[in-house]
């Protein structure tokens, strides 16, 4: 058996990773999210905001020691608002670094623990992003929050060896997405967000991916973890 638990499952880059994992035989899905969207009885579903930390510190996962491969996938995130950061309040910046950063960092650390001597493959991935390795105006606690996830990423795997076959930990960027993120930019203010054109052009010239072929690639990597070397991947690259 394989279990998945995914956050941010009500949409997005989550609805679809959900829906692909459940085409997997034998396969159990554990959903988090503000609302379900799911309808599967493989699909369990637990209704929280991960931007709430005492929420997110009160989840657990069961142990399946049945299963031989158990999946974490932080997906759930948010952008806040697209402004300078003079212009940004001080919640916008709290809930932003809260969700994209400590929440999974907080399910990655419960996961670990909650499966410690158990002979099973444990894979975490990390929803990264592009804006994490490459600065973009008017994002500038996205860019950091994901920034922070990359490097996360990389010092879990490294405390578990790189070379490890029973934890892999990557943290992965799904390039551009055509998901509500995307719409939240294109709807931006042109004194707010400088890059506001390029990102209706890559609506308007069909630039995104499908929330489906992202979903996939993620899936193969957690499939066959052992074939990637890296911490840091990138969908568009795979």
């Amino acid at each position: 058996m394989v279990v998945f638990y995914i956050t941010g499952t009500s949409s997005g880059i989550g609805k679809a990773l959900a829906e692909e994992a459940l085409k997997i035989e034998d396969s159990v899905v554990y959903g988090f999210s503000r609302t379900n969207t799911i309808q599967n009885n493989r699909f369990k579903h637990t209704t929280v905001d991960l931007s709430d930390l005492e929420k997110v510190k009160q989840l657990y996962f069961e142990k399946h020691e049945d299963a031989f491969k158990v999946v974490l996938i932080n997906n759930a995130g948010t952008i806040g608002d697209v402004k300078p950061l003079s212009r940004l309040s001080d919640n916008t910046l709290i809930d932003v670094f809260n969700l994209n950063t400590i929440c999974p960092a907080i399910l990655s650390s419960k996961i670990i623990k909650a499966y410690e001597g158990i002979d099973l493959s444990l894979v975490i991935v990390n929803i990264s992003s592009g804006a994490g390795r490459h600065p973009i105006e008017s994002w500038a606690p996205y860019c950091a929050s994901k920034a922070a996830i990359d490097m996360f990423s990389q010092v879990v795997q490294a405390e578990n060896g790189y070379d490890s076959k029973r934890i892999k930990v990557f943290s992965i960027a799904p390039g551009i997405v055509d998901t509500k993120m995307q719409e939240t930019l294109r709807e931006s203010q042109p004194e707010d967000f400088p890059d506001l054109s390029k990102f209706i052009e890559y609506k308007k010239k069909g630039q995104l991916l499908t929330t489906d072929v992202v979903a996939r690639k993620i899936l193969d990597v957690v499939e066959k973890p052992e074939i990637h070397q890296n911490v840091l991947l990138d969908v568009r690259h795979l």
